[in-house]
């Protein structure tokens, strides 16, 4: 195929412009009443062209072919959902439902088309330069848009209510927040590749940039994630201090140290710290307004101790990490196991069984939510492509352990594993396609590129 080039380039290229997107999409949320935002449009189309892009490949691409046998199947599968929900669940808001189904094949279609577009252009492009490129242009429109829209007072807040944090002009901070979560240990990437000395030391200045704007963002995913981007990096520069590139590594290897001694020194002020704090606070406020609304009983107990202790139990620890999502976790497991086998099967639909007094609310835990609202036989089906990417990586690291030390290996493994932590415990990763995105393109380059480009 000549002069094709150009779908490289144009598939690619939209990774760079999804900041610009989500910006639209706040604007629209924000100032039109309208239930069909602009990023949910654009990325539908973007969907439908790797759609396209799999089937003029297919005669070449087996790929492809079996990307697209998949795909079939997958929607035959949520076309069965959808009917029997229909059935089942009484009311049954269908639009609802399809656009939470559109959310979910997000992943497997970008996905399985980078993997196809990466495989078919790896010997004429070079992917890793331009996916770089692309992901640095977002990187640095979100950083450069966040620290703006705060320096001039601009910024919307994160939470409504006793916490602290901004989200730019950006919309939803959960999605913000998994979306710097990825981008950062691959824009920390940069530096390690292009610093050799001191002199050099600016091209830190894009993950810098990304960094406070990840921990100004207020949550903890925020500030955990610039910590194990630091950490991850100043562990593979430190080992490689006994490698024969020892000379090349030590500038970066003092810059990642003292980034994260700065970050940790700062932490107790981080709008984070405080947030958890004011949440903890929250919860013992609570707990004692319960136990003075019981009534008083003799104390025959042993004296209170004099040492102020916390009160929190392991509920309370849990609400602290989930953010109360472990309440509606409770809820969909309950309705799940007295759902008919045929529903644990096919699954029960978007947020299960809602009511016109109880509308539709979701866990926020990605992997709850695929699970309840496809069933066993439509989780393993969503998962599939992931098992496929995440043991062929497997197999090749066990096969060359090497890989350890490699800074672009280590970087792209810390974001996936990032998305997938941030899927298991906050959501908004595989049910986000402002996020599906950046997780894809990470995947597929492990999965094509990484370790055919060290062949090369």
């Amino acid at each position: 195929m000549k002069n094709t080039y150009w779908l490289f380039f144009l598939f690619v290229g939209f990774i760079s412009i999804q900041p610009i997107i989500d910006m639209l999409t706040t604007y629209m949320v924000l100032n039109m009443d309208s239930g069909l935002s602009i990023g949910v449009v654009i990325r539908f189309l973007y969907m439908i062209f790797a759609g396209v892009l799999l089937l003029v490949f297919a005669k070449k691409s087996k790929w492809a072919r079996y990307s697209i046998i998949y795909l079939i199947v997958f929607a035959l599968f949520l076309g069965l959902n959808i009917y029997l929900n229909h059935q089942w669940k009484d009311p049954y808001y269908i639009g609802q439902e399809i656009k939470f189904f559109n959310k979910v094949v997000y992943m497997n279609v970008t996905l399985l088309g980078m993997i196809v577009m990466f495989s078919h252009y790896r010997s004429s492009v070079d992917v890793k330069r331009i996916l770089s490129k692309n992901l640095l242009t977002a990187s640095l429109i979100i950083s450069i848009v966040f620290i703006g829209t705060m320096l001039t007072g601009t910024a919307l807040e994160s939470y409504q209510y006793n916490k602290i944090g901004f989200k730019g002009w950006f919309y939803a901070a959960n999605e913000l927040g998994a979306t710097i979560a990825i981008l950062l240990p691959l824009t920390l990437l940069l530096a390690l590749d292009k610093v050799r000395s001191f002199s050099k030391a600016y091209y830190w200045i894009p993950f810098i940039l990304l960094a406070v704007s990840s921990i100004m963002l207020g949550t903890k995913v925020g500030l955990g994630a610039v910590i194990l981007s630091l950490v991850v990096a100043t562990v593979v520069l430190f080992a490689k201090l006994f490698t024969n590139k020892r000379s090349l590594i030590k500038a970066n290897l003092v810059i990642s140290i003292l980034l994260l001694i700065v970050t940790g020194a700062t932490t107790p002020i981080s709008p984070a710290y405080k947030n958890t704090y004011t949440h903890i606070d929250m919860l013992e406020a609570k707990k004692e307004k319960t136990k003075q609304e019981k009534p008083e009983k003799k104390e025959k107990e042993k004296p209170a101790k004099k040492k102020k202790e916390s009160n929190l139990d392991d509920k309370d620890i849990q609400n602290l990490i989930l953010s109360s999502r472990e309440q509606f976790l409770a809820h969909h497991k309950e309705e799940y196991a007295k759902a008919p086998i045929a529903r644990k099967m096919i699954g029960m639909g978007f947020s299960g069984d809602y009511t016109k007094q109880l509308p539709p609310k979701m866990i926020e835990m990605d992997f709850y939510d695929l699970f309840f609202s496809l069933g066993i036989i439509g989780f393993l089906l969503w998962v599939l492509p992931l098992l496929v990417v995440g043991l062929t990586v497997l197999v090749r690291l066990f096969k060359e352990p090497s890989q350890l030390l490699d800074e672009s290996f280590m970087m792209y493994s810390t974001a996936i594993v990032l998305a997938l932590g941030i899927a298991f415990v906050a959501g908004h990763v595989f049910t986000a396609p402002a996020v599906t995105i950046y997780f894809a393109a990470a995947a597929a380059y492990l999965f094509v590129i990484h370790f055919k480009q060290r062949q090369a």
